[in-house]
């Protein structure tokens, strides 16, 4: 019998699976089938059985990759926060005032297009589940000095840091308002800029005022 093909090739009539994935490509793919998923539902309202299935695999797979809901959890709420830092480009050849604009444009345009999974992140992701409240922090504390790069503003100390949060929480409220405002986007961008740019200079003088810093922390 003549043996065709090369070693380890198949015999005639065998047909050859998908390639296996990598445990990083497979890790990638659970991520990003949570992330699918979060358009229409809260985190921790996801069904490990429904993401197994969406990626053809049993749920043991799953929790091979991820030991626990709150870990795989975690992993798309960050992956989640990467993409949202992803879409707010800072480009450094620009004015202070160009950017931010540019950049709070970009904000709103993206929590247009992704509106549902954007709620479900900002709003009662965490589900209670200590590993996300962690990784949501953290999200939020990087996002605080992309905001603070942005802005040049080399202050970043404890209140300076703490008022850029608050106008975080600010800019995630509006930006979900303005999706079904009448009010002009160029007007919102100019709100938000300017109350982020004072928020700075507020943020500057209360830092400098004895007794601001509690010693109890």
């Amino acid at each position: 019998m003549t043996r065709t093909g090369g070693p380890g090739a198949f015999p005639s009539g065998v047909v050859a699976g998908p390639p296996r994935m990598s445990a990083q490509d497979r890790r990638q793919q659970l991520v990003d089938i949570g992330l699918d998923l979060l358009a229409t539902r809260s985190i921790h309202e996801l069904a490990m059985d429904e993401v197994a299935a969406a990626a053809g695999v049993s749920r043991t797979l799953v929790f091979h990759y991820f030991p626990s809901k709150g870990d795989y959890f975690a992993a798309v709420v960050s992956s989640a926060g990467a993409r949202l830092m992803d879409a707010v480009p800072r480009d450094p050849d620009t004015d202070v005032q160009t950017r931010l604009r540019m950049m709070v444009t970009a904000f709103l345009k993206f929590v247009q297009r992704k509106r549902g999974a954007y709620v479900a992140l900002v709003r009662g992701a965490s589900g209670g589940d200590p590993k996300v409240l962690a990784v949501l922090d953290q999200v939020r504390a990087s996002h605080v000095i992309q905001w603070l790069d942005a802005a040049d503003w080399p202050v970043r100390d404890e209140v300076t840091q703490l008022a850029v949060r608050g106008w975080l929480g600010s800019l995630e409220e509006v930006a979900l308002a303005a999706t079904a405002s009448p009010v002009a986007r160029e007007t919102v961008v100019e709100l938000l800029v300017e109350g982020l740019l004072a928020d700075l200079e507020r943020a500057t003088r209360f830092a400098s005022a004895p007794g601001v810093l509690s010693p109890h922390g």
